[in-house]
């Protein structure tokens, strides 16, 4: 039984670098198509969230300004970003508790949004709380004396 010739052991040789060349190439074509589209969403996500701002312009507190005696943290808010905010995102802290946020739709840019926080009926709030913070979605966060 004689050997393969030379000549058809170069084409063979040839034939399988080539197979394995394009399959490295598919190979690594996936992976940066992947890491291309992943760094593409972060950077546009990073971006966005630099156009979030927003200021604490008004934060007092109306003895029983909600009704049925219950006390209410009366604020307003100016969106002084690039980006509208999401109102129903935003969260509402007295004194470091959480009060409920009922707010909704979103604040254009330069837009205001007048919001309260009822405080319970047995809380008297007015004298007492002292510090309001307000965060946004994007982590953002300011803080006021409550008035």
């Amino acid at each position: 039984m004689k050997g393969v010739s030379a000549v058809i052991a170069i084409i063979l040789i040839l034939m399988i670098v080539v197979a394995l060349a394009a399959l490295a190439y598919t190979w690594f074509t996936g992976i940066f198509a992947g890491l291309t589209e992943s760094t593409g969403t972060a950077v546009t996500q990073t971006t966005t969230g630099m156009g979030y701002s927003f200021t604490i312009e008004n934060a007092y507190c109306e003895a029983d300004g909600c009704g049925a005696g219950n006390d209410c943290i009366r604020t307003t808010i100016r969106n002084t970003g690039t980006e509208p905010i999401d109102a129903s995102g935003i969260q509402v802290y007295i004194d470091n508790d959480l009060v409920a946020n009922n707010a909704g739709g979103t604040i254009a840019v330069g837009g205001i949004l007048n919001f309260n926080s009822g405080t319970g009926a047995s809380d008297a709030a007015c004298g007492t709380a002292d510090i309001l913070k307000v965060t946004i979605g994007s982590g953002l966060e300011q803080t006021a004396k409550i008035n």
